[in-house]
């Protein structure tokens, strides 16, 4: 199958998506988006494709004409109705967005558009930094999830530690119990 579009001699495809809709649009506009996006290392182009997949128009966004501030390209994800979210992308001839099938999909092209525009490699997490993400999200959920178990009488089981307030020496326990702080006698309930 031939191509709706043309790259030039030294222009290459980085990414391409479809279900994309053009504009910010309504809350139904979503269920007609039956676009592709690609972005290329000059270009970000929209194909518009009619209900039977036939491309009717392809239009090109020159990256080079992204507006940029203080050295970083206007790109981000938005969200400008409910359970919509686009890719809005700063042009010096104003704004043009794009809505995605998926919210997260988003993020990934906002991180490799500012790469192709600026020409630094995406930054991608290290395995700690995604670790320390996931353990920092467990324990802000543990706290709930215990309250939610203290509704139907189950006790907590989680350890804890602390400082003991007057002496201020490490404490541990189990969330919930009292102890005595071995050091001044304090009684605390973690």
């Amino acid at each position: 199958m031939a191509e709706d579009f043309k790259l030039g001699p030294d222009e290459a495809v980085v990414l391409r998506v479809g279900k994309i809709g053009y504009g910010s649009g309504g809350p139904f506009s979503s269920m007609f988006n039956n676009g592709e996006l690609i972005l290329t290392t000059k270009n970000l182009i929209l194909l518009r494709k009619n209900l039977f997949g036939k491309t009717e128009e392809t239009k090109y966004f020159p990256l080079a004409d992204i507006k940029m501030v203080d050295g970083k390209p206007q790109v981000r994800k938005s969200n400008p109705a409910h359970m919509i979210y686009t890719l809005d992308v700063y042009f010096n001839s104003g704004l043009e967005s794009f809505q995605f099938e998926w919210e997260s999909d988003i993020d990934d092209w906002v991180a490799n558009i500012v790469s192709v525009v600026t020409g630094t490699p995406i930054q991608k997490k290290s395995d700690l930094e995604m670790l320390q993400e996931a353990a920092a999200l467990a324990e802000s959920m543990a706290e709930p999830i215990e309250k939610i178990q203290g509704l139907f009488g189950i006790k907590s089981n989680r350890p804890v530690s602390c400082k003991c307030p007057s002496c201020g020496a490490t404490l541990s326990g189990i969330k919930g119990e009292t102890t005595k702080c071995p050091y001044c006698g304090t009684f605390y309930t973690f």
